[in-house]
């Protein structure tokens, strides 16, 4: 499982990459196709392991190294918050969290290192 947790987060970093391309050319980026993509690649490791808590450490994953890894692909902050997110994943995060991205990542970075220890146990 240690391997689905590396692979996942290099998948991340990649579509990170991506997304910040598109963002720097002036595209948009279609979250809801993204969330397909993300969720039947998830749905599928279940499938594998039939483990809630990998599933949940990847859900993490996916909020701590793609979003700073866009951040950052962008020039911006590591622990930058939009002032207009656009996904609804990000807009619930900003209601509760606000503009501090520093805790924001810090919650997410507790809950998956739990999860991830949880997961290898």
């Amino acid at each position: 499982m240690i391997l689905t947790l590396i692979l996942f987060t290099l998948l991340n970093l990649i579509l990170a990459a991506f997304d910040a391309s598109r963002i720097k050319k002036g595209k948009t980026i279609n979250h809801f196709i993204n969330a397909v993509i993300y969720t039947a690649l998830v749905a599928g490791t279940y499938f594998l392991f039939h483990n809630w808590f990998l599933i949940a450490a990847l859900l993490f994953n996916r909020l701590l190294f793609f979003n700073i890894g866009l951040s950052l692909f962008r020039g911006l902050p590591a622990f930058y918050i939009s002032p207009k997110p656009a996904s609804v994943i990000d807009k619930i995060a900003k209601s509760i969290f606000g503009k501090n991205g520093w805790l924001m990542y810090l919650v997410y970075a507790v809950i998956f290192t739990g999860l991830t220890i949880k997961t290898l146990l």
